[in-house]
């Protein structure tokens, strides 16, 4: 099956972040073992090692095989907008959240921050679904549900939303609404909901147009998720679709937002 199918020569991750205990070179070595050209990664609250400007150093340092995005909180108001603004004249267009720490993205509260998302033509990528518990937060992942991003991705048509994790075990349907009704809407297939989502209802999942899904590992596990995926995304119909979803789908996003330009691969 492999062979009938084979991976692309090159990969791109779109969902990841700088985690303790991993230096940067031994991040990139990982990368290259992996023939992965590039990783989006993505700011995380709480550890300094995984913060915002932790990734701007690494993506300063490896521009050709980093490419960052910013964690905010639209209930910072006037902070998130400042952080995104600031991020986003460093060369970062994407924008990371967690709903699961308390709030609904659909919130009318929350209208401002998402219209400097939109001025700045910058992404949202979204956790959605199930997140482990984080001391001092109290989290649900209700929160979270795709269904909750469908105002906000009717109101700004030029706005690119991916859901992560295939929009998590209890949001994928409304992944698949979303992704085959409107024209801005990704799923990643970060694990392990993402992975899960192929494996349970795998003639679900393969409705989504397939220009819409895009790979993340979310951990430098690759010799474990790689093939898992590889095989989930074959078993879903995904077979023919395995190079657009590894590589071609993130490098067109990418280029879309502005994250890398319209010549580089």
């Amino acid at each position: 099956m492999a062979q009938e199918h084979p991976l692309p020569e090159r990969l791109i991750d779109i969902h990841n972040h700088l985690r303790p205990g991993w230096a940067l070179g031994a991040v990139l070595e990982r990368l290259d073992e992996f023939h992965i050209d590039r990783a989006l990664l993505l700011g995380l609250p709480g550890a300094p090692e995984s913060r915002n400007d932790a990734v701007l150093r690494a993506v300063r340092r490896h521009p050709d095989r980093f490419v960052g995005g910013v964690f905010a909180d639209p209930r910072d108001g006037r902070a998130a907008i400042d952080e995104i603004r600031r991020y986003r004249d460093e060369g970062f267009r994407v924008v990371k959240l967690f709903p699961n720490y308390g709030y609904y993205p659909d919130d009318e509260a929350h209208r401002p921050f998402f219209d400097a998302v939109a001025e700045l033509g910058m992404a949202v990528l979204s956790h959605c679904g199930w997140l482990s518990p984080h001391p001092g937060r109290e989290i649900a992942s209700y929160y979270s549900h795709p269904g909750r991003f469908e105002k906000l991705i009717r109101l700004y048509p030029d706005t690119v939303f991916i859901l992560a994790h295939l929009g998590g075990i209890a949001g994928f349907l409304e992944s698949v609404m979303l992704t085959t009704r409107t024209p801005n809407t990704y799923v990643d297939t970060a694990p392990g909901q993402g992975l899960w989502a192929l494996e349970a209802a795998p003639g679900i999942v393969g409705t989504i147009p397939p220009d819409r899904i895009v790979w993340g590992c979310d951990s430098y596990q690759y010799d474990r998720h790689i093939p898992s995926y590889r095989a989930a995304l074959v078993g879903a119909g995904f077979g023919e679709d395995l190079g657009a979803i590894f590589h071609d789908n993130a490098l067109a996003l990418l280029r879309r937002i502005g994250a890398i330009g319209q010549g580089e691969t």
